[in-house]
């Protein structure tokens, strides 16, 4: 580093040899002030640099505690910009939304009345078709027209069909239950033969026909004690068809209108899983 004297000595000395009116000691005597000088100048410039420096170390510092302290305000603030964004757009939804829904939920009622309507006409056919009541039961010619068959057979033909049923021969048993509601349409275990006849196509996991043989109990016999079980079997089905909405629909139904059975009790459990 060059040494920066101050103008006024140098003019000094200048001078003062110019003219030869300075002493070798006057002029040694200035040497030592400029000396002097040179020297509280070097301090000064130290003193001045280590003052810049804490300055700059105290400005990144303060600057770091602020970012530190805005940090969580402009996260709160980013959060609920996007509340306000996405509220704004789901503001703006609904009735979209609502008219989407109504339409594919038209769409697929219409859809499984078809449906309906063909797996009725293939039970007619295949009714039409039955002869007998079952392999296991012997040879006899069908009932005439009102006689009444007594209490005895029909539970033997209804039992033959379950026991049928728990073998896993579920073809076998749903044809069976069929038989069995041709000749007792309306007795006492029409409506749980009916419920089996569904629970043969669920064990089949053939859920649509399912759906259908479930809502024969619910439409046919809705005093039955069947009816929420049929319920709650259909919308087990339309979860294993993956539609949630319609089987959100069916659960809430079962706690609804049957709160105190062990059906309304699956179908909470089934909704927890759901939501």
């Amino acid at each position: 580093m060059e040494k920066n004297v101050p103008l006024r000595f140098l003019l000094i000395v200048f001078f003062a040899i110019l003219f030869g009116c300075a002493t070798t000691g006057e002029i040694a005597y200035l040497r030592q002030d400029i000396d002097s000088l040179y020297r509280q100048l070097i301090d000064v410039q130290k003193e001045l640099k280590q003052l810049r420096s804490e300055s700059s170390m105290k400005i990144r510092k303060s600057q770091a505690d602020l970012d530190f302290m805005l940090e969580p305000l402009q996260r709160e603030i980013q959060i609920l910009r996007n509340a306000v964004d996405e509220n704004r757009e789901y503001l703006q939804r609904p009735q979209q939304e609502l008219t989407a829904f109504k339409r594919d939920f038209e769409t697929r009622l219409n859809s499984l009345e078809e449906k309906i309507d063909k797996v009725r006409k293939e039970m007619e056919a295949k009714l039409d078709e039955v002869s007998k009541a079952s392999k296991a039961q012997p040879k006899k010619e069908p009932p005439s027209q009102g006689e009444v068959l007594s209490q005895e057979a029909m539970k033997a033909l209804y039992k033959n069909a379950k026991q049928t049923y728990e073998r896993k021969e579920f073809s076998a048993a749903r044809e069976q239950f069929k038989a069995f509601l041709a000749v007792y349409p309306k007795g006492e275990l029409s409506d749980n033969a009916q419920f089996w006849i569904g629970e043969c196509y669920y064990s089949e996991k053939n859920y649509e026909k399912a759906i259908i043989a479930y809502d024969d109990v619910i439409k046919k016999f809705p005093k039955g004690d069947k009816v929420s079980s049929a319920l709650l079997k259909q919308a087990l089905c339309w979860l294993k068809l993956g539609d949630k909405t319609f089987a959100q629909s069916l659960l809430k139904r079962v706690i609804r209108e049957y709160p105190h059975t062990q059906q309304a009790k699956i179908a909470k459990e089934k909704l927890k899983g759901i939501q």
